[in-house]
Formats: structure tokens, sequence, C-alpha cells
């Protein structure tokens, strides 16, 4: 309609009228231009608070999750001392005192179960594959994400070698034991493995029984150590995406 209105004017050579419909169309183009920047910068603002609302619920179950593990790691660290003394027949544990059952089969569980740490957040590999960084404004937490992407490339590599060695030890362990798989929903995989039986003479005989418990230890503590790594990135990542909802 302005450019109709335009093009009358001038062969009228209203100049006038002219400039006031020229300035009319500078301003709607302008407006308007303004008006979809305020909705894409709405639009933006609206997709970073969902994006950072689902990155915490995804990292707060990852720190979920890894605290889980310290307790099997510690366990296993626990486990690995009691099991050494019980292969020890000179060793006050069993010279005076009852075998506890209870620790032994808490040992068991966790020296023979395989941790894996947990994969990358969801909504991340999602913006990722998306090209939908930008979204995030903080450039720390862009930084941080990135950091953790690395370092949890090298821990699941690590976890592969411990996840072959324990393969490798475990079968000398399970031979001393008769057990079975049982369902118990406060169990991590809420599986546990129930111990039904045990041959402590065996375990005296064998060196190679007390090799492998030894080997199954430290993984278990490099394990917990790597998760601490991983962990105190979580606790950073977390405290970045609370700093940036709260403006």
């Amino acid at each position: 309609m302005i450019l109709r209105r335009i093009a009358q004017q001038l062969r009228e050579q209203n100049w006038a009228a002219i400039a006031i419909e020229f300035v009319l169309l500078i301003v709607g183009v302008f407006l308007g231009i303004q008006v979809a920047n305020w909705n894409e910068d709405r639009q933006q603002v609206a997709r970073q608070a969902q994006y950072m609302e689902r990155l915490r619920v995804d990292f707060e179950g990852i720190r979920d999750r890894i605290r889980e593990h310290f307790a099997i790691y510690r366990d296993a660290e626990d486990g690995g001392d009691y099991l050494l003394e019980l292969a020890d027949a000179d060793s006050d544990v069993t010279r005076d005192q009852p075998v506890d059952e209870e620790r032994l089969s808490r040992a068991y569980n966790a020296l023979t179960s395989l941790r894996i740490p947990p994969p990358l957040p969801a909504t991340y590999v999602e913006m990722r594959s998306e090209g939908q960084l930008s979204y995030i404004a903080n450039p720390a937490l862009r930084d941080s994400l990135a950091e953790y992407d690395r370092l949890l490339g090298v821990l699941q590599e690590v976890s592969r070698v411990t996840a072959d060695n324990l393969i490798q030890q475990s079968p000398t362990v399970r031979r001393y034991f008769n057990s079975r798989t049982v369902r118990d929903p406060t169990a991590l995989s809420s599986i546990r493995i129930e111990v039904l039986g045990y041959d402590l003479e065996g375990m005296r005989a064998d060196r190679d029984f007390t090799v492998a418990i030894d080997l199954l230890q430290r993984y278990a503590i490099n394990s917990s150590g790597q998760r601490e790594l991983q962990l105190a990135l979580v606790e950073d990542i977390l405290d970045l995406i609370d700093a940036e909802t709260a403006r």
C-alpha cells in the first residue's frame, strides 16, 4: 500500500507526501526487523533455559551414579583386604575369629562387579550433533562440557582395559565360591550375587587366588580415583548451570 501511494505521489510530484510515506516505510521495516529480532531473542532464551534444565537433570543423574560407584569401590577395597586375610592361614582373622559371611559376600560382589563410567548426557549429545551448543551462552560452561567430553573418552578407554583384566582374573576367584544371582532392588544393578558356600582351604592353597584378589582390589582403587576426577568436573558443571539459570 505504501509503495503504491509513493508511486502515485511521484506522478503528482507531491514531495512532502512522498517524504512522509518514505519515512513511514523505513520505520515500518525497522520495527518489523526489531520485532523479529526480539522474538528470536526470546525464543533463544527459552531454548537455553530448556537446555540448562535438561543438562542439570542429566548431570545430577550422573553424579548420583558416580556416588553409587564409590560404595562399590569401598566394598572392593575393604573386601580385598578381608579376602587376603582369609587366604592367609596364619592371620589373626582366620585363627581367632569365625568368617564374617556377610562381609565375605560383599567382598565377592564388589570385586567381581564391573562398573563403567556413566555415558555422556543425552542432552549434550543432542546439542552437539544438531549444532545447538551456541545456545549455551556461558563460554566457561561450554569449555567445561567439552573438557568433560574429552575426559570421559579417556575414562572409557581405561575402563575397557580394566574390564578385560577383571574378566581375566575373576574366574580364579569364582572357582572357590558357590553362588547364584538373585534380584535385589537395593543393589546398583538390581541384582546381587548370593554366596551359598566357599572353599577357604582352596583359597589358601592357591597362590593365584591372592594375586587375583590383589589385582582386582587395585582395579577398584584406580577406578575410584578416576571417578573422583569425573565427579569433580560434574560438580563444576552443575555449579555453572546453577549460576547460569540464576541470572
